[in-house]
């Protein structure tokens, strides 16, 4: 195995397997979500920054969305609310990574520094990227997946994801 591939496939061993759960749940999320703002954005809307303001308004929406809808179950189950409040902080984080490549490639298509197409097809591929990486993702948080059953789920992930996209476009617009 390359030291690359070893540095990205290494595992932490301070992430609680539910931890480790919570955190791509909110990766995955979030990126599918991204994926339907970036590929649901017209023409025009990347050329005049709309793009832009749309996966912003979808990262904060869905990262504030998701620690509510945690931390009330945590809450349920008899958890501090401060204490599940600030874990599920932490646990959404990957929600708003999610959006900061597409923000910034969709932002230079607005500036004309790039072509729109390309922005938004740049932006597109990086979210499609990371979905595929999500068993890498999970395997360098809980160590115990092999590394073929992580690029096996991540490539399942991201068919999955363009259904869904295709879906929620179909269904929504």
């Amino acid at each position: 195995m390359s030291t690359a591939l070893r540095t990205l496939t290494r595992h932490r061993d301070d992430v609680a397997a539910e931890r480790a759960e919570s955190r791509v749940s909110a990766y995955v999320y979030g990126n599918v979500l991204v994926l339907a703002a970036v590929v649901g954005a017209s023409p025009a809307a990347v050329l005049s920054g709309t793009a832009v303001v749309l996966v912003v308004g979808t990262v904060l929406s869905t990262y504030v969305a998701h620690v509510l809808a945690h931390a009330i179950g945590a809450l349920f189950g008899g958890e501090d609310g401060r204490t599940a409040v600030a874990v599920e902080l932490r646990d959404a984080v990957p929600i708003v990574s999610s959006g900061v490549t597409p923000a910034l490639l969709l932002g230079l298509a607005a500036l004309d520094w790039l072509p729109g197409l390309w922005g938004q097809g740049l932006s597109a591929a990086v979210l499609l990227a990371r979905i595929a990486g999500t068993g890498v993702v999970y395997r360098r948080l809980r160590a115990d997946v092999p590394l073929r059953r992580a690029w096996t789920v991540g490539a399942l992930a991201a068919a999955v994801a363009a259904v869904v996209v295709v879906l929620k476009l179909a269904l929504t617009h």
